[in-house]
């Protein structure tokens, strides 16, 4: 039996059969894997442990009799990043950082770039608690770059006027952000204020863990989260389903 080595993210990980576990890992040599894990339910797993939501791990896998499907074997747990995981509202911005990294990135797909943005946005939740929405926009933006999908920021993707202090409207499978002028009517419509649009620029721009130096207002800030999700969610035209969640949950303060 080979096994493989992999480094890697737990991104998801719910109940299989009797007493196994079906985890989602993101990894730097396989990309997104499935893998099962035999025994993870049972009190004395030793594989328990490491399914943890976004613990980081080294992997031993090996290709099950399905042939899109792992068998874990080992893992060696490096970083559990605790301290995301002590109150409710970092473990529910956890939760929507997995779904997107679930829903918009393919299987089998290495990503070098994607595995080191995940480190930055975990390391800067951490260090900076209090702008996980900040953190969560941005990741949510530079990802998009990331998986293929031009954001069009800085002028019409469709007629190529300035949307310099002007308001836009992202609009899925038409480049990025459209003018008043050239943005179809209908539910796709995703409008942004001209200082929303800078955010968005800025955000793209910084350095992931600079982020927090924007200071925002908390609805705001909600506002435009809310949208760059959305633009995913219909540029990849799969839902989000922990946005709604989220949103619920997660008051806005003040």
């Amino acid at each position: 039996m080979n096994f493989q080595s992999a480094r890697g993210f737990v991104l998801s990980s719910f109940p299989y059969a009797e007493a196994d576990k079906i985890a989602q890992l993101y990894t730097v040599q396989l990309g997104k894997v499935r893998a099962i894990v035999k025994g993870a339910r049972k009190p004395k797993s030793k594989l328990a442990s490491a399914l943890d939501l976004f613990n980081e791990s080294s992997f031993s896998l090996h290709k099950g009799r399905s042939g899109d499907l792992y068998v874990l074997g080992q893992a060696k747990v490096l970083n559990t990043h605790s301290n995301l995981k002590k109150e409710l509202k970092g473990i529910t911005a956890l939760q929507v950082l997995a779904d997107v990294l679930i829903q918009a990135i393919h299987d089998t797909e290495p990503h070098l770039e994607v595995y080191s943005l995940i480190k930055e946005t975990l390391a800067a939740l951490g260090a900076h608690p209090g702008s996980a929405e900040l953190f969560l926009t941005a990741f949510t933006l530079k990802l998009v770059d990331l998986s293929g999908y031009p954001l069009e920021l800085e002028a019409c993707a469709e007629c190529g006027a300035s949307l310099q202090r002007k308001s836009a409207h992202l609009i899925p499978h038409r480049g990025g952000a459209l003018c008043g002028d050239c943005c179809p009517s209908g539910p796709t419509r995703l409008k942004v204020s001209p200082a929303g649009l800078e955010v968005l620029k800025k955000l793209r721009e910084l350095p992931l863990e600079k982020a927090h130096i924007l200071k925002l207002r908390p609805a705001f800030l909600r506002e435009l989260l809310l949208t760059v999700l959305g633009y995913l969610e219909r540029t990849i035209e799969k839902q989000l389903k922990t946005v709604e969640y989220y949103a619920k949950l997660v008051p806005v303060p003040g």
